[in-house]
């Protein structure tokens, strides 16, 4: 019983719960037929599944196209001997005023 209290399966529990009480009252009040929710369940399960499948599709190219990070936000060598560099030009200026 240690599964139950897990978060994602007590979600999962409630969802289902409230999903079927919401089908069980389209049915019961409102006289939905059960045909039209078992259509709608099974277009509803399959667009998932294309989604998924399209997502799995697309990946390995949108992948290939996706740039590297630029190495702007990130500091490099170059940009740490530059900044050596004016810490030593500052220095060199004002051992010349002394």
């Amino acid at each position: 019983m240690n599964f139950i209290n897990d978060p994602l399966v007590r979600r999962f529990i409630s969802a289902t719960f409230f999903a079927s009480a919401f089908v069980w009252v389209a049915v019961e009040f409102y006289d939905v037929e059960v045909e039209v929710v078992r259509v709608l369940f099974l277009y509803s399960v399959g667009l998932v599944a294309l989604m998924v499948l399209a997502g799995l599709l697309f990946f390995p190219f949108v992948s290939l196209f996706r740039k590297k990070p630029s190495g702007m936000l990130e500091p490099t060598e170059h940009n740490g001997n530059k900044n050596r560099l004016c810490e030593n030009s500052a220095d060199t200026l004002n051992a010349e005023d002394e």
